[in-house]
């Protein structure tokens, strides 16, 4: 580029827009036209089975998930085979709208390879016959070997915007790193990916109780200051129905339903236990909870002052859970409790 080629616009001249001027919702507050959404998903989470539920709401532009989508025309590259899809789709019919590009090329692309997939892609966006385009996995169809290099995963990322420019919109589906904890870091490979996409979505299983098998809860970061943050779903094996669950209303049911053995485990206690201890005289005629789901239990009961919490919450000094007890009325004025007369002899 030229340096008389470059194009420079005052910030105080740039008019206020909203998201129908500059891109218009295809699902409501999360994906826009013009943005590049990312989702992250463990293998066989439900990637692919979300984007189908989002396909058969494209179709017709109906809400999906409580939120509002709007025909979109799409094109889907995958590693998937044909057969595959058509299994998929028995379950989960999508209409015309969609289009599949199954294993376009014999191995992984080249860069001249991807980008003129991309420019070509592009090319349907400007005739105005393309408004999505999803890539699944993404790592299988990045030139090269780029996922884990910054500067040459930019090179093909870049590319991109040839179809955002043109108006279309881009889902990369995407897998996970190993032992990624911290929320919004799921994705492997070059944090430059993160950086680089509009949206950032992270699917995980809502929690490891069997009847919670087909729940997802799908945790958002975006650019767009409207878009929720969670979303909560469940989807059925049987039917292909998505529904939407808070996982809020469903910890607090579950919490309700198992606090009275939690209280059993704690009656008779002088001193606080750890949560780890109470695990272990779980009674063996009921499915134990993990860890995260006892601890968020234990707070919420420490919340609506069920229960007494002892210890600093550190490694040091870990956070040991017990029931009231006579003498707490008196600690919490800032007393001593009275002396217990001594027993007879």
């Amino acid at each position: 580029m030229r340096h008389n080629d470059l194009r420079l616009i005052s910030l105080n001249e740039i008019p206020p827009q909203n998201h129908s001027d500059s891109g218009i919702p295809i699902w409501n507050q999360i994906m826009y036209a013009s943005d590049i959404s990312l989702l992250t998903s463990q293998w066989k989470t439900g990637k692919t089975t979300l984007l189908a539920g989002l396909l058969q709401a494209f179709d017709e532009g109906k809400p999906f998930l409580g939120r509002d989508t709007r025909p979109t025309k799409t094109w889907i590259v995958s590693e998937e085979s044909p057969i595959h899809w058509a299994e998929r789709m028995k379950l989960m019919p999508v209409g015309p709208h969609a289009k599949l590009l199954a294993r376009p090329f014999a191995a992984r692309p080249t860069f001249a390879e991807w980008t003129g997939l991309i420019d070509r892609v592009a090319e349907e966006c400007r005739a105005k016959q393309l408004d999505l385009f999803v890539v699944d996995p993404l790592a299988s169809f990045l030139p090269g070997h780029c996922e884990s290099d910054a500067g040459t995963l930019l090179d093909a990322l870049h590319h991109l915007h040839k179809i955002t420019d043109a108006g279309g919109s881009v889902l990369l589906l995407h897998h996970p790193k190993k032992n990624a904890k911290q929320a919004g870091s799921l994705a492997r490979g070059s944090g430059a990916l993160l950086g680089f996409v509009d949206v950032s979505m992270e699917l995980t299983p809502t929690s490891r109780w069997k009847a919670d098998a087909h729940c997802r809860t799908l945790r958002i970061q975006s650019r767009h200051q409207d878009a929720p943050t969670q979303l909560g779903y469940s989807w059925n094996p049987k039917t292909g129905e998505f529904s939407i669950h808070s996982h809020e209303k469903q910890n607090a049911e579950k919490f309700k339903l198992h606090w009275q053995i939690v209280e059993k485990i704690l009656t008779g206690r002088r001193g606080g236990i750890p949560l780890k201890e109470i695990l272990t005289f779980w009674p063996s005629d009921s499915e134990p909870p993990s860890q995260s789901s006892l601890y968020e239990w234990l707070n919420l009961a420490f919340e609506k002052k069920l229960c007494r919490r002892d210890g600093k919450g550190t490694r040091e000094s870990s956070w040991r859970y017990r029931l009231k007890n006579s003498d707490d009325d008196y600690y919490d004025r800032g007393e001593f409790p009275p002396i217990l007369p001594l027993p007879p002899l």
